[in-house]
């Protein structure tokens, strides 16, 4: 990413960040009785996990800690409370700035008497604990989805595919050994014909990943046509070079604005990711000129990690285009954003003669919770119309 892009986006995304800490801050402390003790209590609770994401991640950049996995770990669960909380607070100051004009709420001596204050912002902290338990416990139980669709074109040889795709593992300090492992258990155990992986299969950068042996988890998939993957945009903001080679050198081919055909039966497109603009000089080539040397009559696969450029797909003839990286939002109300963005943000169309699906993905980007859907691992078994 450019340079002047990067300090762009970081100074917005930490602008929104302090803000909202320093407005839970203020108002919890507008909340509490009149005691120091409390408020320093308080505030700690607040700044340590507030600060902890961002030491984390600049003391794995600088190399200043050797192991920062726990201050990343506490920083990405408190941004899912974060908003949450301040979710819950901003509508009671809402209904505070409606009362002041319309006067419908106890007057503020009755309040103060009562201690209301003080139990409304228990109130926003159980209402913020359970939804943030809640979407933990979701991000850490992934299903099975499983498509059955027919494309109508002949594959010669094959009858149907089996189809395992995993989008937007985001393998690192939060998606670790463990959770991938169960990935790669669950990949094998469905006895797929061929893995896809639609990008984003790191989250950042790739320390984590070789620190904890990913490769080797990597390279125990089983696929009777092995394993492909695109790159997506954290590929890039982690180093796509980098990223590239270590897949590479696990099992794993990248198809990089390239088309191949797949034992004779069917063409594999993996398209480039949109982010190669961001952070190079370079575009991705359109979708016809990496089919010109195909020969279409055969079923056409193809992976594209941001879902923007569907209908590309289906006007080249694509039979069946997957996709990723909305998250479906991951968190609510987030996947408002996604569909107001995205043709298709998450789930299963048909758009001409082109069957799109686009995953929810397996993995978390930042907070380790879900609360627009779970994650998932997606068994897409085609048929292939071999009358036509």
């Amino acid at each position: 990413m450019r340079t002047s892009t990067m300090i762009t986006f970081l100074s917005i995304v930490l602008t929104i960040y302090i803000s909202g800490n320093t407005y839970i801050l203020i108002r919890g402390l507008q909340a509490l009785p009149q005691s120091a003790l409390m408020r320093i209590i308080y505030s700690v609770i607040i700044l340590f996990p507030a600060t902890a994401f961002i030491i984390g991640e600049v003391g794995e950049k600088t190399g200043l800690f050797q192991d920062n996995h726990i201050l990343i770990f506490i920083g990405s669960l408190w941004l899912a409370f974060l908003l949450y909380a301040v979710l819950f607070t901003l509508t009671i100051d809402l209904i505070r700035a409606v009362n002041y004009f319309i006067n419908f709420l106890p007057d503020k001596e009755w309040m103060l008497n009562n201690n209301i204050p003080l139990k409304l912002m228990g109130a926003v902290t159980v209402l913020t604990g359970t939804i943030f338990f809640t979407g933990f416990v979701i991000a850490s139980s992934p299903i099975v989805k499983t498509i059955d669709l027919e494309i109508n074109k002949k594959s010669p040889g094959l009858d149907s595919l089996n189809i395992v795709m995993a989008s937007d593992i985001h393998l690192g300090n939060i998606v670790g050994a463990n959770k991938f492992s169960r990935l790669v258990n669950t990949i094998n155990t469905l006895d797929p014909d061929i893995v896809l992986f639609p990008g984003d299969i790191f989250d950042e950068n790739l320390k984590p990943v070789i620190k904890n042996n990913h490769g080797d988890i990597m390279k125990s998939i089983k696929a009777h046509h092995g394993v492909f993957a695109v790159t997506g945009n954290h590929e890039y903001i982690g180093g796509v070079n980098d990223a590239v080679a270590f897949l590479q050198k696990h099992g794993v081919t990248i198809l990089r604005d390239k088309a191949v055909v797949i034992g004779n039966a069917f063409i594999l497109v993996g398209r480039e990711d949109l982010s190669i603009s961001r952070f190079s000089d370079k575009k991705r080539n359109d979708l016809a000129t990496i089919l010109e040397n195909t020969n279409t009559d055969m079923p056409v696969i193809l992976m594209d990690h941001q879902p923007y450029s569907i209908d590309e797909s289906a006007k080249e003839g694509v039979d069946l285009h997957l996709s990723g990286h909305t998250h479906n939002g991951q968190l609510w109300p987030f996947n408002y954003i996604t569909r107001a963005l995205y043709e298709i943000s998450h789930g299963y169309k048909k758009i001409k003669n082109t069957h799109v699906y686009v995953s929810n993905g397996y993995g978390t980007w930042g907070p380790p919770v879900r609360t627009t859907g779970r994650p998932e691992v997606v068994n897409i078994k085609v048929k292939f119309n071999r009358k036509k």
